[in-house]
């Protein structure tokens, strides 16, 4: 269900991002202009993510707490606060607690896993959970289950594809000698540098030029697409996101991606499927136009589908275009290429 609640987050996210509601700069006695986090403390200040501990002074390197990361991801992701009756958790049951919306909001949008019956919300924050919470965050985690195998650490046996992503989106590094130090604490000013690093990837749309109706250059890679047969249904799907991220990360920063965006059509004979031809937007269009097609999304292979008699098309929504250009630009590809 999450799966289909992400191209309307993408949606809702960039619409919120796209005017920015920017605070007055932040002066914190606590952190000084030579330090290596000012930058990014200020701007997290200055985006709404973040706030001080009081008096003036920002926390600087303190050790960040789940419920305070859980907080600053909902201000990212312009999340409105739920309370219900009850907690999800045995240790958010004081509805006077300052987290306790925080932490049924977080849960409710898969931030914060129930793996127990407490949540710990005065826990310090591990660096594994901190990327794990902001991938949940971003709806990553069905692509986190696919790159475990891309984590380049030599120290990391959990969360290994929300570190994988982390590491190529440029949001975490490593600290040395193929080392993550996934159970160190991250410190507050660390969470703010990670907000601020999302914040902007996702709020500069001119990062990752989008071209659909121009040539695709000879360097750019191609996101493969799925071809196989299932049931009485044929999977032929255009490129999952797992293949958009092993293009975009074959790429490299500042590459080019291409996708295949034809409509795909096939007819089926009980469970043969004709060979698929591609087909134009507007033979689509009067498809999905009539009464009797019927509109589906693949959550396995992020592309959508159409029925309508014996007919199959699949085809990329601009939701699904949406989604996997959010991915190119998390990953710092400089242009993606729709190839009809």
């Amino acid at each position: 269900m999450k799966r289909f609640r992400r191209a309307a987050a993408l949606l809702l996210l960039t619409a919120l991002l796209l005017t920015p509601a920017r605070a007055a700069d932040a002066v914190f006695h606590d952190v000084p202009e030579r330090h290596w986090a000012y930058a990014s403390v200020q701007k997290a200040a200055q985006y709404g993510l973040v706030g001080g501990v009081g008096n003036g002074y920002f926390g600087l390197g303190q050790s960040v707490t789940r419920a305070q990361y859980a907080k600053m991801l909902c201000s990212l992701m312009g999340w409105p606060l739920t309370a219900p009756e009850t907690g999800s958790f045995a240790d958010n049951q004081d509805k006077t607690k300052w987290y306790y919306a925080v932490v049924e909001t977080a849960f409710d949008h898969g931030v914060l896993l129930k793996l127990g019956e407490n949540c710990k919300p005065d826990e310090p924050l591990p660096r594994e959970e901190l990327a794990a919470m902001t991938l949940r965050a971003l709806d990553y985690a069905p692509l986190a289950g696919v790159v475990q195998d891309d984590c380049p650490f030599t120290d990391v046996t959990t969360n290994r594809g929300y570190i994988a992503l982390a590491y190529r989106m440029g949001l975490l590094g490593g600290v040395g000698g193929g080392q993550f130090a996934p159970r160190t604490t991250a410190t507050r000013e660390q969470a703010a540098a990670v907000l601020v690093r999302v914040y902007d990837r996702l709020h500069d749309s001119q990062h990752t030029v989008v071209y659909s109706d121009a040539d695709v250059p000879e360097n750019a890679v191609w996101a493969e697409s799925i071809a196989n047969s299932a049931a009485s249904i044929p999977m032929y799907p255009r490129a999952p996101l797992e293949s958009v991220y092993d293009a975009a990360v074959k790429a490299g920063a500042g590459g080019a991606v291409a996708l295949h965006t034809a409509p795909v059509f096939l007819t089926l004979r009980g469970k043969t499927a004709s060979q698929p031809r591609e087909m134009s937007d507007a033979e689509l269009q009067r498809y999905l136009d009539a009464s009797a097609t019927k509109t589906y999304r693949s959550t396995r292979y992020e592309s959508s589908y159409l029925t309508s008699g014996s007919t199959v098309i699949w085809y990329e929504s601009g939701e699904d275009i949406a989604e996997k250009v959010q991915l190119c630009r998390m990953l710092g590809v400089g242009a993606v290429y729709l190839a009809k």
